[in-house]
């Protein structure tokens, strides 16, 4: 970004183009995100644009940032729910609800960066650290509820069901309901069997 706003007028402006940019890429795909569509549908103004971005590619980095800062706040409410559970299955489920419910909320500007931005090495990175961070979190959760696990090797354990959870979250950013085995499922029961599956999983003893 070339400037970061700090009255609240010039916050909501900012807030404007990059509501307008998310619109126009749902209804359009990535070529449709030109600096005249956002302009136009933000009732901006091209000053105001390159003022706040520079130029489009720091619209699409104003973007990220903004899709990476939900995601943590998302997390955090996600953290707070899980912890305050009983069970280690009940802080899963609850964490894994709130993740699916974050990815649909931001399922466009998330489709947006894997599908036209992976190749940008910073915004890559921002991402990497981001789902580094996710899965600490969710590991942290995991490890309260210790005296549940019985994998031998519990850090190892939690770390590979942060990557089944995190499977599921990609699942749902790539691909439409019905399209991933042909038949449709209700998210609350993909949300309770991925966390049945994931908790057996940490139950379970090595052979």
């Amino acid at each position: 970004m070339a400037r970061k706003p700090r009255q609240a007028r010039s916050v909501l402006s900012m807030a404007r183009m990059l509501d307008a940019a998310e619109a126009l890429f749902s209804e359009g795909g990535a070529d449709s995100v030109t600096v005249e569509a956002v302009v136009t549908r933000s009732d901006s103004s091209v000053g105001n644009f390159y003022a706040r971005f520079g130029d489009r590619d720091g619209l699409l980095e104003a973007m990220h940032e903004r899709f990476i800062e939900r995601m943590m706040v998302a997390t955090k409410g996600a953290v707070e729910a899980a912890v305050r559970q009983k069970t280690l299955l009940g802080a899963i489920e609850v964490f894994v609800a709130h993740a699916l419910a974050g990815v649909h909320m931001y399922r466009n500007s998330a489709r947006f960066f894997v599908m036209h931005r992976s190749s940008d090495l910073t915004l890559r990175a921002q991402g990497v650290q981001a789902n580094a961070g996710i899965g600490h979190a969710f590991t942290d959760i995991v490890m309260r509820y210790s005296q549940e696990i019985r994998h031998a090797r519990p850090k190892i354990a939690a770390d590979v069901a942060w990557r089944l959870v995190f499977a599921a979250m990609a699942q749902q950013v790539m691909f439409d309901n019905h399209e991933v085995s042909g038949t449709p499922m209700a998210e609350r029961a993909l949300v309770r069997e991925v966390a049945r599956c994931v908790t057996a999983y940490l139950k379970s003893t090595e052979a």
